[in-house]
């Protein structure tokens, strides 16, 4: 595994173990692995002072009611790629942005209300952003799967 920040196979057991379980204590780890709970405090803090992990408590916007959730594919004019980006990012019902290749340039997933807040979003908020030419909406029926961690190849 590649990264600009050193890890070594220590750091990536501790990862493997939080990602698996967030909430596991240091010294349960420090057990599996065989060092001192202070080593693995010291490493997981390390960790994430250097960005390289995060712990939090997540829920999922279906879980709590009539949201509506959908993938929005924009179209951008190519000399404001990274600047439309940036502008949709801002916005509250974004989830996340990326910038893709393919026929869209832009992807994001969206949380609204309802589709009225949804529309809103599309024909008002959008719309607006400079250097947005074209967007597609792509309302969720069900979600099928859902992973909110990637898990680190062995």
């Amino acid at each position: 595994m590649k990264t600009s920040k050193q890890i070594d196979a220590i750091d990536l057991a501790i990862i493997r173990m939080l990602n698996l379980d967030g909430r596991r204590s240091y010294a349960n780890i420090a057990a599996e692995l065989g060092l001192s709970p202070s080593t693995v405090q010291q490493r997981a803090n390390r960790l994430i002072n250097e960005g390289l992990l995060t712990i939090r408590g997540m829920v999922h916007p279906a879980d709590l009611g009539d949201m509506i959730m959908a993938m929005i594919a924009i179209k951008a004019e190519g000399t404001r790629l990274r600047q439309v980006a940036a502008e949709v990012g801002k916005l509250p019902a974004v989830r996340w942005v990326v910038i893709c290749a393919g026929q869209y340039d832009i992807l994001l997933e969206v949380v609204c209300e309802d589709n009225n807040h949804l529309l809103s979003l599309i024909s008002k908020e959008l719309a607006k952003i400079d250097g947005v030419r074209e967007t597609v909406t792509f309302p969720y029926l069900e979600i099928t799967k859902r992973a909110h961690e990637w898990i680190l190849p062995e």
